[in-house]
């Protein structure tokens, strides 16, 4: 009897005690659950995909290591900022200690720097004064450190909650919605009419990419492609488009492809594409750089150019949202 009494007490306490603490550890952020309180300055264990190298280093010193590798540091000090703020955001929001899901397969790892796995660039201070040189490298981590310090602490959020911190480098005029090139709507993540990256050298690009080089790429045949053209099948078929004209379903030959592989596949800059063939060679022309979701780095800058402030430019590409401080603890 005692016995029994022992184990249900057991069973009671690993339902009240030890289960939530399972199940909390193991979600990630939804858009409306709360998110735990701040006492100090979260670390980030990151993930140097290069490498395989896990560094562990403060938030601040993260953020402005993925400001000096994703934006340039030419860039007006207020693009920088706002650059600052959502790098933050991505950050605060995928780190484990903080209810984040972390480096998918990695629990050991808060975030990785593979763009491609869905992480940030970043720099550190070393490879930054290797790339930029000795004499380039104060004045541009200066301006990168001025962007961070004059940004501590502050996220975008929505109805209190980081959001899904989405940016790209030039969306050539419009941005897009969540779902047109994701899966999740989300209010925050709206398709807006963007005046602002028209000076951006990413605004239209021509690459030539061999019809061998796909079919490779995809593991097909090149004859299969030929063949497939012959049966009235582009060599690549836009199946669908956003509202914005990205590609949404592309095709090459037979097969349909993502989107994502197929720019990682050919190196496009952008999904927004029209093309020509001849002689075995597809001649794509693009219009803009990255997914188009969320904030647009050159449009960025623009705004910064005509005199728009950070919160400005993050409130003009994050409808809805807010820019707050970490919460502190009680």
């Amino acid at each position: 009897m005692r016995r029994a009494i022992a184990i249900a007490f057991l069973a009671l306490l690993f339902v009240l005690v030890a289960l939530p603490a399972i199940i909390v550890k193991g979600c990630q952020y939804s858009d409306t659950a709360a998110w735990p309180s701040v006492t100090q300055e979260p670390e980030v264990r990151l993930l140097v995909h290069t490498t395989g190298r896990l560094v562990t280093l403060p938030l601040e010193e993260y953020v402005a290591g993925v400001v000096a590798a994703e934006m340039p540091t030419s860039f007006e000090p207020e693009a920088l900022k706002a650059q600052a703020v959502i790098a933050r955001t991505f950050a605060v929001r995928n780190l484990r200690a903080l209810g984040g899901q972390g480096v998918a397969g990695r629990t050991d790892a808060d975030l990785t720097t593979d763009i491609w796995a869905g992480g940030q660039a970043w720099l550190s201070q070393d490879d930054a004064r290797t790339q930029w040189g000795a004499l380039g490298f104060y004045g541009r981590w200066q301006k990168v450190e001025a962007a961070v310090t004059g940004t501590a602490g502050l996220i975008v959020t929505a109805s209190g909650v980081p959001i899904q911190a989405a940016y790209h480098s030039t969306c050539g005029g419009a941005t897009e919605n969540s779902e047109d090139v994701w899966q999740e709507a989300l209010p925050y993540l709206r398709g807006v009419t963007d005046p602002w990256c028209a000076d951006s050298p990413w605004t239209r690009r021509e690459t030539d990419v061999a019809v061998a080089d796909l079919a490779k790429a995809f593991g097909l045949d090149a004859g299969v492609l030929t063949t497939a053209a012959g049966k009235g099948h582009a060599y690549v078929e836009v199946v669908e488009k956003t509202p914005t004209g990205r590609a949404r379903r592309l095709r090459v030959g037979e097969k349909e492809v993502t989107v994502s592989a197929f720019r990682r596949a050919t190196g496009l800059p952008s999904a927004r594409l029209s093309f020509t063939v001849s002689g075995g060679v597809l001649h794509f022309v693009t219009v803009g750089y990255g997914h188009g979701v969320g904030l647009c780095q050159y449009g960025a800058n623009g705004m910064a150019k005509a005199g728009k402030d950070y919160r400005a430019i993050l409130l003009f590409y994050f409808a809805g949202t807010e820019v707050e401080a970490l919460r502190a603890g009680s």
